[in-house]
């Protein structure tokens, strides 16, 4: 699909990172912690599918700023709402929209973020970030757990005193069960059940929660059935197993529907199913975080919708591409008391006003049935990809644009990925040694083509 302005294709002028980026970083490492950026972004000149740095580069994007860009750079719809005077009601002042939300708000909670909940949902939350959606997530889980355990009774005197001494005995005995692997975000809650790279954890307290394998599932699908099937039945096994041992004291299970920060790990829809009627039959929050695959990238604005479960989540988290954060619940979920779930941004308008525009496009060009197209199409090329370069990547796998192949080790992983930004690829790694794809919905075959021939050339230099 052709976005008005974009470039034609990458093209390098620099080294990456180039003079200018490293300029810019020496300058901004006085102040904020700046060895993680890959290069610093000419955001005017950014179009489409390519980004464009300080020194001139110009990049074909399949990073998009970790999976939160869903139509690209500047795409003129969206400034054209920006110059119209469309998101002036929200561009004056930022609200504390539970207090005082402008009359826009509640039309666009209406007709758009309801209206793209997921199935069974009714009701929702709006904050800021993926973090804090799987924060008041849990929160909302512990919640019910414990009105469910007074049998809807009132909190006693005895519970009230002790809530402010920290010393809740049956709250603090609650717990939230996560997979091995998994990300869930970096605030003090949501990080006890990310379990992907320590780095994120180290020296940070964490709540003694317990964690369960997730399935070790190869690709292709086809060679790998049955043991696939095992490390599915092992897993579950082991998630009833805890469930038990909890003793009441489980609020949650949260999951992914793939694990992106982990290292792109799919599982079937079976298995997710499976987890619903454990859930359920355990009376436990079933939770799943589509922080990272929410928002269209799978050829579905919510990835959990291929289970096709009769009985849907109790609790779906989102951010990333939809812009702002939050969870979408089903009514058994609500808070029933207020400022239960509160802060004093409780989302926002600006982003929520953008997204009302992005789902318009999504809607008009047919992102959804583009992403799943084009998705099929890249991950065809990466798996014959592995086949011209089996000793430098292998399995490939992806749903929709959601996609990944892997290096053979973490050494090539760091080679490959270095490669390939060399060559007007931005990218990133996923997990210890996964190239992860996570482009807008706005790719296409012939982005496809340039990204594929940039891997092409980038494996003939890894030995």
């Amino acid at each position: 699909m052709t976005i008005l302005g974009e470039p034609e294709r990458a093209s390098m002028k620099t080294a990456i990172p180039g003079p200018r980026t490293e300029e810019l970083r020496a300058r901004h490492g006085r102040h904020q912690d700046a060895s993680t950026v890959h290069v610093y972004q000419d955001a005017k000149r950014s179009v489409g599918n390519y980004l464009v740095d300080v020194d001139g580069n110009v990049m074909l994007d399949v990073y998009a700023h970790i999976a939160a860009l869903p139509v690209g750079y500047n795409h003129p719809n969206l400034l054209g709402a920006l110059r119209s005077g469309r998101f002036d009601w929200a561009a004056g002042f930022r609200p504390a929209l539970g207090v005082a939300p402008p009359v826009e708000w509640v039309e666009l909670v209406e007709s758009t973020l309801m209206r793209i909940a997921p199935r069974g949902l009714t009701k929702l939350v709006t904050v800021t970030t993926g973090s804090e959606a799987v924060e008041n997530a849990i929160k909302a889980a512990f919640i019910r757990h414990a009105r469910v355990r007074r049998g809807g009774a009132a909190p006693s005197a005895a519970e009230l005193a002790a809530c402010m001494e920290n010393a809740q005995a049956s709250a603090n005995a609650m717990q939230v069960v996560s997979f091995e692997g998994g990300f869930h975000g970096r605030t003090l809650g949501a990080l006890s059940l990310t379990r992907s790279k320590v780095i994120h954890k180290l020296d940070i307290p964490a709540f003694a929660w317990p964690k369960v394998r997730f399935p070790d599932v190869r690709f292709p699908l086809e060679e790998h059935a049955a043991e696939n099937r095992a490390s599915e039945a092992r897993s579950l096994e082991e998630l009833e197993a805890t469930l038990k041992a909890g003793k009441g004291n489980i609020a949650a299970v949260i999951i992914e529907p793939i694990q992106g920060e982990g290292g792109d790990r799919h599982a079937s829809a079976a298995y997710f199913t499976a987890i619903r009627t454990m859930t359920r039959a355990y009376d436990v929050a079933f939770i799943v975080d589509e922080v990272q695959t929410g928002g269209g990238a799978t050829g579905a604005l919510w990835a959990h919708a291929a289970w096709g479960l009769e009985d849907p989540p109790d609790i779906v988290t989102f951010s990333k591409k939809m812009q702002l954060g939050g969870y979408y619940s089903t009514e058994d979920y609500a808070a029933r008391e207020a400022y239960r779930i509160f802060n004093t941004f409780l989302g926002d308008p600006f982003r929520g006003a953008q997204l009302e525009v992005i789902v318009e496009i999504i809607e008009r060009d047919g992102l959804l049935d583009a992403a799943s197209t084009t998705g099929a199409l890249l991950v065809s090329e990466l798996v014959d990809l592995g086949a011209r370069h089996p000793s430098i990547v292998s399995g490939a796998r992806g749903v929709g644009l959601f996609a990944a192949i892997d290096a053979r080790d973490p050494e090539a992983q760091a080679r490959l990925l270095d490669a390939l930004r060399q060559r007007g690829l931005e990218v990133g790694g996923s997990g210890t040694r996964s190239i992860r794809f996570r482009p807008a919905l706005v790719f296409g075959p012939r982005h496809v083509a340039e990204a594929i021939g940039i891997l092409e050339d980038a494996c003939k230099t890894i030995a």
